[in-house]
């Protein structure tokens, strides 16, 4: 049961981390004849994706499924490609929010982490601020966002959560590229920062006496520099309602300050995944939003 439970949560976690590149033709693409985008909508997304267990990490799973998704833009709660957030303020530049994410639980069967206990999922939660630096027809919108979140791991057996730290990021991204003129390909570019504090990177790299071993030796990180991603994904509208992508992400943890940790055994770690969205519903009501 728990390793289902683990399993679901892995899933929803490939969800938030993979989705902008198909989610993205849904804000994206939307028809030119719209005023706006509904307030709500309803669907299927299915994804083929391999996912490596951490940063650092040279071990990879693959996920395959579909799931139902929901997306809803309210004034002050929205549900899309960015995740759950809670707007505090939005303005026609600037936006500042509340948002959460998962990471996926890590299995420690073998390779670095053996003998090792299991790695819980993870939920984050913390204020995020974007500020727009363009919004047009060839690319529908560059933004900065630097956003903090708080860690906490969840056991699966009985679902009381754990401080585990804090991480940050300040990232570029690049969104709605159009590909070719009246093309129903687009694309996107995100690049970022990522910064933590020692318990969050104890947390994945920490290496205790009791579970040294010959090639494990002992070792706590500090927190600071995380390292660098660079991700970029790219869509296309088949038709009304139904859009396929495809999704890369690329971690570089060369000179991040857990670095020398046994535990990092590849300095690049990737993501890939392709997928489709399927719109079943949506709302009649229509908001305007910049991307």
């Amino acid at each position: 049961m728990k390793s289902r439970k683990q399993l679901l949560i892995g899933l929803i976690a490939i969800i938030c981390i993979a989705v902008p590149g198909i989610a993205e033709e849904i804000t994206t693409n939307a028809p030119p004849v719209m005023p706006g985008l509904p307030k709500w909508e309803v669907g299927v997304v299915g994804m083929v994706s391999r996912v490596p267990f951490y940063r650092g990490s040279d071990e990879y799973r693959w996920y395959a499924f579909p799931l139902p998704y929901f997306i809803y833009r309210g004034d002050y709660i929205q549900m899309d490609k960015d995740g759950v957030r809670g707007l505090f303020y939005k303005g026609v530049r600037f936006e500042l929010e509340l948002s959460l994410g998962i990471n996926p639980p890590v299995k420690s069967e073998g390779g670095a982490r053996a003998g090792m206990p299991d790695l819980n999922p993870l939920i984050e939660m913390g204020p995020a601020a974007r500020l727009y630096l363009y919004n047009g027809k060839k690319v529908k919108a560059v933004y900065l966002e630097a956003a903090g979140r708080g860690v906490f791991s969840v056991d699966m057996d009985n679902l009381n959560p754990e401080y585990e730290g804090l991480r940050g990021n300040l990232s570029l991204v690049m969104a709605g590229i159009k590909l070719l003129p009246k093309s129903s390909w687009s694309a996107g570019l995100k690049t970022g920062l990522e910064f933590s504090d020692r318990d969050y990177n104890g947390y994945f790299y920490n290496v205790d006496e009791a579970y040294v071993t010959p090639d494990r030796p002992f070792y706590h990180s500090e927190g600071g520099y995380g390292g660098v991603s660079v991700s970029g994904w790219i869509t296309r509208r088949l038709f009304d309602g139904v859009s396929i992508a495809m999704y890369t992400r690329l971690d570089n943890v060369e000179g991040a300050v857990f670095e020398d940790s046994p535990l990092v055994r590849a300095h690049n770690s990737y993501m890939v995944g392709a997928g489709f969205t399927w719109k079943i519903a949506q709302s009649k009501n229509q908001v305007q939003r910049i991307k």
